[in-house]
């Protein structure tokens, strides 16, 4: 089980290791990190798409994927998500390990390749390819618009922007569609000077690779002043729940509860809070899937989601619109039992296993390792201090913490009678 992680700084950079030969690949992310703001989200979403496609050496995408070819299929990519109150974009590469395939230099010629996208975009008369621009602007227009056809992603974030009306945190990752018709080729390459000059830097490196070599290997990252996080909202306080609900032709209703945790998000309770949302609603025998579902079948689905870095917890339902009152009153109910202790020890037991279980299998893919790093280095622990934390909470933990939730928002999506 144990796996070791190193973290240190170098040049205002921040890097992450696992260094480790159990896998045949070496993977590295690069993330540019910067405050979540309204006037620079939808070009910063924008952004990865736009620079994935060619870089100055290789002007095409099929270009650029030819050498990509040569090293063994090696994969590269970039993508823009939001985390808490920050906007981050990141690039991936995923490279076989040298010493497998006999190619010493393979991970330095992949590398090379992850320099061109990130520092050598392709840029002609000032701008970004104005082609590209407008071909993904097309195609950035349709995953905005894709919301409103996601009928629980639109009231999940309906319910965000009733929690946090106007506040980052209610800000959708993908923009907006009037802010996308504002994006030329000059103010992307704006917007890619910014990430480049002002943004934190992380790298993340798993495989075969010791700290000198990841250094040596990621030379080419730029100095600059270490910066900041920005990922943690304040902790607020809950003055009345607010209610809202709008009514579109569809045939299942979306009842949408916001919860806000008074938690800290860095704290090992933070953790504790996990076997708290599992019993509540976030594994098949959680009291919601099992009552609010199954026994009461009051909904389609239910279930529920710990937002760590938002300092809350929501809970989706897929109801008929005429019994959301009543499942809301159920859902309300099943976290009225927890605050009062009313589970079995064996679900406690059951919970704990399955989030043991998760943290185990996170070690076994790249992809999910990094992912853990990149979300847990807020709090500076290790696997293994998480799956420690988790093994030896008790009853009593729960229900202290089960008492920090308090409800704040409802939003529902009502379909037509």
């Amino acid at each position: 089980m144990s796996q070791s992680f190193q973290t240190w700084n170098k040049q205002g950079t921040t890097f992450h290791l696992v260094p480790t030969d159990k896998f045949k690949t070496t993977t590295v992310l690069v993330t540019f990190s910067a405050p979540l703001e309204e006037k620079t989200l939808t070009s910063r979403a924008l952004l990865p798409y736009i620079m994935e496609k060619s870089t100055a050496a290789y002007p095409s995408m099929k270009a650029l994927r030819e050498p990509l070819e040569t090293l063994y299929d090696a994969g590269l990519y970039a993508d823009a998500s939001k985390f808490g109150e920050e906007h981050v974009i990141s690039f991936q590469l995923d490279v076989v390990r040298g010493d497998l395939v006999r190619h010493e230099t393979l991970l330095e010629e992949a590398l090379d390749l992850l320099e061109q996208m990130i520092f050598y975009p392709d840029l002609t008369e000032g701008g970004f390819r104005e082609q590209f621009v407008k071909q993904e602007k097309r195609l950035h227009a349709l995953r905005i618009s894709s919301l409103y056809d996601d009928k629980m992603r639109f009231a999940q974030q309906r319910l965000l922007e009733l929690m946090a009306p106007g506040e980052a945190v209610s800000l959708s990752s993908l923009g907006t569609l009037e802010a996308l018709e504002q994006i030329t080729p000059v103010s992307l390459r704006d917007t890619y000077r910014s990430m480049v000059e002002q943004d934190r830097i992380d790298v993340f490196v798993v495989g075969h690779v010791t700290q000198d070599e990841m250094e040596d290997a990621l030379s080419f990252l730029p100095s600059h002043d270490e910066k900041a996080s920005h990922y943690i909202p304040a902790q607020k306080q809950v003055a009345g729940v607010k209610r809202s609900s709008e009514t579109q032709p569809i045939k299942q209703g979306k009842l949408h509860l916001g919860y806000r945790v008074s938690v800290d998000p860095t704290s090992v309770d933070s953790i504790r809070l996990q076997i708290v949302n599992g019993l509540f609603g976030g594994f098949p025998h959680s009291k919601l899937f099992m009552n609010v579902r199954e026994k009461e079948s009051l909904a389609y689905y239910a279930a529920s989601r710990y937002a760590a870095l938002n300092s809350a917890l929501y809970v989706y339902a897929g109801v008929e619109t005429k019994q959301a009152e009543r499942a809301e009153t159920i859902i309300g109910e099943q976290l009225r039992d927890l605050k009062a202790g009313q589970f079995t020890d064996e679900e406690l037991t059951q919970t704990k296993a399955m989030l043991i279980n998760a943290r185990r299998q996170i070690l076994d893919q790249p992809g999910q390792l990094i992912g853990w790093l990149n979300g847990s280095k807020m709090r500076g622990l290790t696997l293994e201090d998480e799956i420690h934390i988790i093994e030896t909470a008790t009853r009593e933990d729960v229900v202290r913490l089960a008492a920090t939730i308090e409800l704040e928002a409802v939003y529902l999506l009502r379909g037509e009678e």
